[in-house]
C-alpha cells in the first residue's frame, strides 16, 4: 500500500527558492524518502507544478481541499508553523486523516489556539514543548522533540587558506575580522546591537549580514554611527553555499532575542565556527558555552556586552568544541530523518485521533457559545474562528 503525505508549508514554496533555501525541502518534507510521494495542498500556492520531489497543488476553497485531500488519502496531515497552516489543516479536517502540527517558534503570535485539536506535535526544542504543556495545547505523550537537521557532507570546517569559494568570498571585502550575521532584518534577530557593538571593536572589524528585511530602521544607526563602510549586505545565498560563507568569517554573531531552534547555529557549529549568541534557550540546550567556540551572552542586548565576547572568542585558541560532538549525535541529518521517521509511523499505529467533521465542530461551538454546553475538548475559542476566516 503506497504511503502519501500532505503538507501545508507555512510559506508558499516560491518563497523559499527566493530565499535560496529550496535545496533541502526534498529531505525536509520527506526523511529518508519514507512516502511514496508528498503534496503540497495550500491556498497560498498559485500554480500546479513538480519540484523537489513535491507535487505543489493549490487550493481555490475548503470544498476543494477536502475533495483533493479525501483523494489522496495520506497518511497524516502535517502543518507547519503552529499558526495560519494549523488553523487551517485542522478547520478542513476530514475524518480518519490525523494532523500532525510542527511548532518552530516561541513567539505566542506563531502559536494559535486551533494547535489543541491537533492529534500530534512536533517540536524543535525544548522550550516550545514546555510552552504548549503550559497553555494546555497539548497532552505530554503527543508532543516530540524534533530538532532541526544538518548536513554533515556539506557544513563542515574547510581550509579557508586554500579553498577558492572562501578565497572569493573575501576577496568581496576588506582585509580584517569578518563578523558574520545571518538571518532576516527584525527585532527576533536583534541585528541593531550587532552593529552597534562595532563602535566598540578596532576598525579592522566589519559585518556581513546575510538575509532580507527592511533595513529603514536600520540605515538610520549605520550613518549615525559612521559605520557605513564596515557593514555589507549579502541578500540571498544558497544554502548549500553557505557553508562557505561560515568558513570565510572569523565570527558567526546572532544574538536573537527568541529563536524556535536556530538552524545558523548547528550550521555554523557543525563548520567548526566560532558562535556568540544570548545565553537562552534553545541556543544554551545544545551550545557549549566554553567562552573558546561559543560564547553566549547574558546581557545580549548590550553592544558592548557583544563585542567583548567577540574578542575574548577570537584571543582563544580553537577547543575540541564539545558542541560539533553533540551536533552530529543529535542533529545530524540522519539522525534526525530517522527520528521523524518513527514519528509517521507511529501516527500510523494509532487507533484514535481528534479528528472530528467539521458539522460536529460547529454543533459543539454553537452549544458551548450559547447554551454553555458540549464537549470542551473541541471547543473552538472566537479568535480562532475570526483568524480562521481571514485565511479562508
Amino acid at each position: 500500500m503506497n504511503k502519501y503525505l500532505v503538507v501545508i508549508p507555512s510559506d508558499p514554496i516560491a518563497a523559499y527558492e527566493a530565499k535560496g533555501t529550496s535545496s533541502w525541502l526534498k529531505d525536509y518534507y520527506n526523511p529518508n524518502g519514507y512516502f511514496d510521494q508528498v503534496y503540497v495542498l495550500s491556498p497560498r500556492e498559485n500554480k500546479e507544478r513538480e519540484a523537489y520531489g513535491l507535487k505543489i497543488i493549490p487550493v481555490k476553497s475548503n470544498r476543494d481541499y477536502k475533495k483533493k485531500l479525501k483523494k489522496i488519502n495520506p497518511v497524516c496531515v502535517r502543518a507547519y508553523g503552529g499558526y495560519w497552516a494549523t488553523d487551517y489543516a485542522n478547520y478542513n479536517r476530514v475524518f480518519g486523516i490525523p494532523v500532525v502540527s510542527s511548532i518552530h517558534d516561541t513567539n505566542p503570535n506563531l502559536i494559535h489556539d486551533s494547535l489543541k485539536f491537533s492529534d500530534k506535535y512536533i517540536t524543535m526544542s525544548n522550550v516550545i514543548k514546555k510552552i504548549l504543556l503550559e497553555n494546555k495545547y497539548a497532552e505530554e505523550d503527543e508532543v516530540y522533540v524534533l530538532g532541526n537537521r544538518v548536513d554533515l557532507n556539506t557544513f563542515k570546517k574547510i581550509d579557508a587558506d586554500v579553498n577558492i569559494n572562501v578565497q572569493s568570498i573575501r576577496s568581496k571585502f576588506p582585509s580584517g575580522k569578518m563578523i558574520l550575521h545571518i538571518g532576516r532584518v527584525s527585532e527576533q534577530k536583534n541585528f541593531e546591537t550587532v552593529i552597534k557593538s562595532l563602535k566598540f571593536l578596532n576598525p579592522e572589524f566589519f559585518i556581513v549580514h546575510i538575509g532580507i528585511g527592511d533595513f529603514t530602521t536600520i540605515n538610520p544607526i549605520v550613518e549615525k554611527e559612521n559605520l557605513t563602510s564596515r557593514i555589507f549586505h549579502v541578500s540571498k545565498v544558497e544554502n548549500n553555499e553557505l557553508a562557505y560563507w561560515y568558513n570565510a568569517a572569523n565570527v558567526v554573531c546572532n544574538p536573537s532575542k527568541w529563536e524556535g531552534f536556530g538552524v545558523v547555529f548547528i550550521e555554523a557549529a557543525a563548520c567548526k565556527s566560532k558562535i556568540v549568541t544570548s545565553n537562552i534557550a534553545p541556543m544554551n540546550e545544545f551550545l557549549v558555552n566554553d567562552h573558546q567556540m561559543n560564547y553566549l551572552v547574558d546581557d545580549y542586548e548590550n553592544p558592548k556586552r557583544i563585542s567583548e565576547a567577540i574578542y575574548k572568542l577570537l584571543d582563544a585558541e580553537e577547543s575540541n568544541n564539545d558542541t560539533l560532538k553533540i551536533i552530529r549525535e543529535k542533529f545530524s541529518k540522519e539522525v534526525i530523518s530517522n527520528y521523524e521517521i518513527l514519528q509517521y509511523k507511529g501516527i500510523q499505529d494509532k487507533k484514535k485521533y481528534k479528528s472530528v467533521t467539521y458539522f460536529f465542530w460547529k454543533f459543539n461551538f454553537i452549544l458551548n457559545r450559547y447554551f454553555n454546553y458540549g464537549l470542551k475538548i473541541i471547543k473552538i475559542p472566537k479568535r480562532v474562528w475570526k483568524k480562521i476566516n481571514s485565511y479562508l
